[in-house]
């Protein structure tokens, strides 16, 4: 059974709106509720949504490596799972050179070694006990410390986002699991990642049936499929439309869709924003996200089945010309019929 999660961006959004959602999203029967961390604090919103929430899962999906040292971001992790009662899943990913070199004013530099030490500390800190120790020598971190409180439970889950190979294959090495981001279809996910995901963990000598899958898909829930299917398009080009984004080009050319995205890339470049739209074609639309009405988003979900571990839905819905609280409707589908 696939468990469902909720994923709140924060964009022009109150602390209180973006918990009285994770409220909503519990009292529905969701699994988890995670944010981003690019238009409010990572870990700090995700504290806010613990505090809102009593049974789900939290999380950021995901931090970006560069913003912090793994040393704060650590001891953040043991704070907020101590704050929620050990309900934290720690995301962390390398981010986009982007935003890492515009927005953060660092260099983004050797993401590989990046992620292979800061996963390996912070795997190390939210796992020593009182009285332990952490020694560890990496190629730009490094740590000897102790830390000076017990953590609330023996191990915090940490899932890597990876979509280039080499990055999976670390994420199959040293992560409890990885954050496969939107745009992806189930066939990429049954072809590509999971067997290499898997085989990496399986080099590791580690369980491959204990590592997670989790995923986050665009959703537009609307009655009206005809007006889901344009606000996704909006959507999905509207990826390209602020700034460069070369992971999420990497994957749509890896399944096939470098004619459709050439096209929209063009449309861009020419501050044609809506003709950049109409680029993503319908076929496009049926692969790589999920949209029409609850029980349209429900059967879409389902092809994921025995692929992902977690279906968690980015509502892009707010988007669209739906009526008021429409957008969240799909909160209403019963937790057991899924999968």
């Amino acid at each position: 059974m696939i468990d469902r999660g909720l994923l709140v961006a924060g964009v022009g959004t109150s602390l209180a709106q973006m918990g009285e959602d994770a409220r909503r999203a519990e009292a529905a029967g969701m699994d988890a509720v995670y944010c981003v961390e690019a238009y409010r604090g990572g870990l700090s919103t995700v504290a806010a949504i613990a505090a809102a929430t009593e049974r789900i899962r939290v999380g950021p999906y995901v931090l970006n490596a560069y913003a912090r040292t793994p040393f704060a971001t650590g001891l953040a992790a043991i704070d907020v799972d101590d704050f929620s009662r050990g309900r934290l899943l720690l995301g962390i990913g390398s981010g986009n050179p982007y935003i890492t070199e515009n927005w953060l004013g660092v260099p983004h530099e050797k993401p590989l070694a990046k992620m292979s030490d800061s996963v390996e500390i912070i795997r190390r800190m939210v796992r020593t006990p009182l009285g332990g120790r952490v020694d560890y020598e990496g190629e730009l971190h490094s740590m000897a410390w102790s830390p000076s409180v017990a953590p609330f439970r023996e191990k915090i889950p940490v899932v890597m986002a990876a979509i280039f190979p080499k990055m999976r294959a670390l994420a199959g090495r040293l992560a409890d699991g990885i954050a496969i981001g939107a745009v992806t279809s189930a066939s990429y996910v049954r072809d590509v990642i999971r067997p290499s995901v898997r085989a990496a963990v399986e080099e590791s000598g580690r369980d491959p049936d204990a590592f997670r899958f989790l995923m986050t898909s665009m959703c537009a829930v609307d009655a009206d499929p005809e007006r889901a299917r344009a606000t996704l398009r909006r959507t999905i080009s509207g990826i390209f439309v602020a700034h460069p984004h070369p992971y999420y080009e990497f994957m749509l050319r890896e399944q096939g869709f470098g004619r459709q995205l050439d096209r929209c890339l063009a449309e861009v470049a020419a501050g044609r924003v809506e003709a950049a739209a109409e680029a993503i074609d319908d076929e496009m639309i049926d692969r790589l996200a999920i949209g029409g009405s609850p029980e349209s988003c429900l059967q879409q979900t389902n092809a994921y089945d025995g692929l992902v571990d977690e279906m968690i839905y980015t509502d892009v819905s707010a988007l669209s010309d739906a009526p008021v609280g429409e957008s969240l409707s799909a909160l209403d589908i019963p937790r057991h019929s899924v999968g």
